[in-house]
């Protein structure tokens, strides 16, 4: 005979039992408020650490920085260019660059976003192209000083340049080729980076 408790029991587990076996017999459909609550839950996007010592940040930090030395000589380029006249215009659009690709893998640091981190990747590959494109100008700015005329040292005249200059420009020119050469490499580091992050997560 069962007791009491027994059919109790049964009676509290039925409701249950039925709630499974209607689980497994009728598909899932998900509510686009249960669709977003889901994807709220996927971990956050965010740049690959590519080695031990790497830091994402650093990178980003040091990039901007490397972009902003490029702007600030785009001035005295202004008044020093020999050879090429609109040579400061390439090192103010370049530094200017490399900026914005510094401040959106910061904005990745800050907020990860796989929308942040593609935008990362974009301006990575875009200042690489310009970073390129640069070394070639200033490359060329140095190697045509050959065709530059030069005033001796007793004679001064508007149509040569004193040779003091050009042993400034040339130094410039140097300066501003290492510049970029190094946010170039970063710009790598963070292509690098963002291509790794999109894949693993």
């Amino acid at each position: 005979m069962r007791t009491l408790f027994s059919v109790l029991l049964d009676i509290t587990t039925l409701p249950a039992l039925t709630f499974l076996l209607l689980n497994k017999l009728i598909p899932e459909s998900r509510t686009p408020a249960v669709k977003m609550a889901e994807s709220q839950i996927e971990p956050p996007c965010k740049l690959h650490r590519l080695f031990r010592v790497y830091d994402p940040e650093v990178v980003a930090v040091m990039t901007i920085l490397l972009g902003l030395f490029q702007v600030l000589l785009g001035f005295p380029a202004y008044y020093m260019s020999i050879n090429i006249k609109l040579l400061h215009v390439c090192p103010v659009f370049v530094g200017a660059v490399y900026v914005a690709g510094g401040s959106f893998a910061m904005a990745c640091i800050r907020i990860p976003s796989r929308k942040l981190v593609k935008s990362c990747l974009y301006a990575s590959v875009f200042g690489l192209l310009v970073g390129l494109s640069a070394i070639f100008v200033y490359a060329y700015a140095i190697y045509d000083m050959k065709s530059v005329i030069f005033c001796e040292p007793e004679e001064f005249s508007h149509d040569c340049t004193p040779y003091g200059v050009f042993e400034y420009f040339n130094a410039f020119s140097a300066l501003l080729l290492i510049y970029d050469m190094g946010a170039l490499i970063l710009q790598g580091l963070l292509l690098f980076s963002a291509r790794k992050g999109l894949k693993t997560n």
